[in-house]
């Protein structure tokens, strides 16, 4: 069993290693690492992974190899805790283009004024984009998304080792890569609803023209609203199908993006 006290000096810095990676990635991950969740219960999340991992990552050869750069110990505290928050928010790409999704059809749908808090991303957010965050966060939980990005977290200690003090940069270019896919995947997802109040609009604009005593402003809105969240019911199959290989692209890049780390 393990037990903290039983450690030794080496190990009980390759513990607090462990921890600031783990709480780096805990703070800035997605789902976990969000305002809704409290900060006692991220803290405690962080310290169940430490001692989860522990015995795995800490083995006496990493062990030996720490002792002898022990007097780096700043660097190496600081490289494990952009590792832990460059992880992290790796994973948050995905709710990023589920975001930019909602938004762009609440703001073709005429609902880009209804505000509501975003817990994702930690501030004010539309109802359609809530909607979104919503639907992307069961489907995410749903297809074990979760375990997958605990495990690319515990993957992450056999390509940065506790002992090494420097980063591979090689991977940040794949990441702003990956995010430009992603955004077209946002896109993706909102297409059908875009298109279609596009044809809304131009058929109101006709009608303006061929009846000019509507009062368009008040006619549209209506319009508009009615048929987009017909069109958004009748398309959200297809949306999941979207949101389900947006996950796994996003899961493939995690781990892609680690192993060059």
């Amino acid at each position: 069993m393990f037990s903290v006290s039983q450690l030794n000096e080496i190990q009980v810095i390759a513990f607090g290693l462990i921890l600031l990676r783990m709480s780096g990635f805990v703070f800035t991950a997605a789902i976990i690492g969000t305002n809704s969740v409290p900060v006692p219960v991220k803290v405690l999340f962080s310290v169940v992974l430490t001692m989860t991992v522990f015995n795995s990552v800490a083995h006496v050869q990493e062990l030996v190899q720490l002792k002898s750069i022990e007097n780096e110990l700043i660097m190496l505290a600081i490289k494990e805790i952009l590792s832990g928050v460059i992880i992290g928010f790796v994973t948050r790409i995905f709710f990023f283009a589920i975001t930019m999704a909602g938004e762009l059809i609440s703001v073709a749908t005429g609902l880009g004024q209804a505000q509501i808090f975003n817990p994702m991303v930690g501030n004010m957010g539309n109802v359609m984009e809530q909607f979104f965050v919503t639907l992307a966060t069961l489907l995410y939980l749903g297809l074990n998304g979760h375990h997958f990005m605990i495990q690319g977290l515990v993957s992450s200690f056999d390509v940065i080792k506790l002992a090494q003090v420097s980063i591979n940069t090689i991977g940040f270019v794949d990441v702003v890569q990956a995010t430009q896919q992603f955004l077209t995947f946002g896109i993706q997802i909102a297409a059908p609803v875009l298109i279609s109040m596009l044809i809304v609009q131009v058929g109101i604009g006709i009608l303006s023209r061929a009846v000019p005593q509507i009062n368009v402003l008040m006619t549209s809105a209506s319009i508009t609203i009615l048929l987009g969240m017909v069109i958004l019911f009748i398309s959200l199959p297809l949306m999941v199908l979207q949101l389900n290989g947006l996950l796994e692209v996003s899961t493939s890049e995690l781990f892609k993006f680690i192993k060059t780390l």
